[in-house]
């Protein structure tokens, strides 16, 4: 099995646009990789578009007779317009191949500017060994292939995402931690301190100082102290590479390696840290990475 690439140029970047670096940070592997072939537009017109859609309907075929597939890896850059469901339709892929390996935190993880990976067979991206992922979804290696300028990640043809995973993706897992207005916003926006454009990780929750902060989702809380800007701080792990960090608290109702379900009580809202007033400041991050909060309101104890 032969993974087909062709040279192209390279792609000049400008670090001028904070929103536009932050993608490329989120987004790495497709800019590093040298012969990815691609897509300059979603047009059905568009030949590579048309090339890659038979591609799809090729592989599907041959996979379904159990038959060597050529798995060849294109790039795209998303455009203002783009939505998930767009790129999906065009591409003729599915939610799991998409997501995957594009390491998106939700359906609506989608920013003009960042490149994404376009495979031309459907299947789901995930980290491992290719020993070990054989086993675990129960597949040859001929059906396993190393994702360009990723580490340990690999694409394993004609498989789907855990329904935990995907209900992380669908946006279904975290709810609004706090009642409250969203005071300031996920990306770039004016430092309130420097007076300079800086990203910021998170959302800020504006409320009462008092007020009761809830687990956004099950998990273990895994620190609960003081960190720099963040004031006093509660950072809960949960599955799948995901963290929920709670930021400028006043006290805490939970406990270092709790295990705590969704809607619990867990702290109070305050003003420590570096504030302007009182606020909760709320991140989301998936292996590292700060995401984009996808909150449903309400807050349903111990689901």
């Amino acid at each position: 099995m032969t993974m087909v690439f062709q040279k192209f140029s390279s792609i000049n970047i400008s670090l001028l646009s904070i929103v536009l670096f932050f993608c490329l940070l989120q987004y790495p592997s497709a800019l590093q990789v040298p012969g990815l072939r691609s897509i300059t537009n979603l047009s059905y017109e568009n030949p590579e578009i048309q090339s890659l859609r038979e591609e799809v309907k090729e592989n599907l075929m041959q996979s379904a007779r159990g038959k060597t597939i050529n798995l060849v890896f294109r790039k795209y850059v998303l455009k203002k317009k783009d939505t998930f469901f767009t790129v999906m339709a065009k591409t003729m892929l599915d939610h799991d191949s998409l997501s995957s390996i594009n390491h998106l935190a939700s359906l609506w993880d989608v920013e003009p500017g960042a490149v994404w990976l376009i495979p031309n067979m459907r299947g789901v991206a995930v980290y491992g060994s290719p020993d070990e992922l054989c086993i675990k979804y129960k597949t040859s290696v001929d059906s396993i292939f190393p994702v360009p300028g990723s580490r340990q990640l690999f694409f394993i043809t004609g498989r789907s995402l855990e329904p935990s995973e995907r209900s992380y993706l669908n946006g279904t897992v975290f709810l609004k931690p706090v009642k409250g207005f969203i005071s300031s916003k996920f990306g770039a926006r004016m430092d309130p301190f420097s007076k300079k454009e800086q990203f910021h990780k998170g959302v800020d929750i504006a409320c009462p100082t008092g007020s009761e902060i809830v687990a956004s989702a099950s998990g273990k809380i895994i620190f609960e102290g003081e960190m720099a800007d963040y004031g006093k701080l509660i950072i809960i792990e949960h599955s799948n590479g995901y963290r929920t960090l709670y930021g400028h608290l006043q006290s805490f109702a939970a406990r270092i390696n709790q295990s705590v379900k969704k809607g619990d009580k867990i702290a109070l809202s305050g003003e420590t840290g570096h504030v302007t007033g009182p606020h909760l400041h709320f991140e989301v991050r998936r292996k590292g990475q700060p995401q984009r909060p996808r909150m449903l309101d309400g807050l349903h104890r111990g689901q």
